[in-house]
């Protein structure tokens, strides 16, 4: 009785959570993998309604507006940079309202070449993230309609959220 009681709520729960249907997240899967093959990696669900996949920075700006068009992924919640060894990981949570899904896309870029395509044409709310991440970071966003600082002054030379930072001036 009580494992009954315990399987209609968790039903209840990921329904709540996982959209309108439980269709949208293999929809999700099938239609990056589809169009972009040789780039999406490491497509996995999290939990009911959070996908989370990896892309090649050469086709970010194209997923994303194949996102925003074709699936319906219509607002940007999150940008931000991780420093690895050697690398940056750039994340991106999008999400689609109407079928109550979050997707978090990772792209990398190498420390020697920090720069990705802008994605504030697709999303207007990238804006001033993207700008966030440059000033603190160092990720240089091609594209970007005003890409400077905003925390920090104009002329200041370093990234203060980067591992090597020491301190400026």
């Amino acid at each position: 009785m009580e494992e009954r009681g315990k399987r209609s709520s968790a039903e209840g729960m990921e329904s709540a959570v996982g959209g309108a249907d439980d269709v949208s997240e293999e929809k999700v899967f099938r239609a990056l993998l589809d169009s972009f093959p040789a780039t999406v990696t490491d497509f996995k669900k999290l939990r009911a309604g959070v996908l989370r996949a990896r892309i090649d920075r050469r086709d970010l700006h194209g997923a994303c507006v194949f996102l925003r068009d074709s699936l319906g992924f219509e607002h940007i919640s999150m940008i931000s940079a991780v420093e690895y060894e050697g690398r940056f990981e750039v994340v991106y949570h999008v999400a689609s309202w109407k079928h109550r899904l979050l997707l978090e896309l990772i792209t990398t870029t190498p420390k020697d070449d920090p720069s990705v395509d802008s994605v504030s044409s697709v999303w207007g709310g990238a804006n001033w993230q993207e700008r966030e991440a440059y000033d603190l970071m160092g990720i240089r966003f091609n594209n970007h309609p005003k890409l400077e600082r905003i925390l920090l002054p104009k002329d200041y030379l370093y990234h203060p959220l980067r591992k090597d930072f020491k301190g400026g001036d």
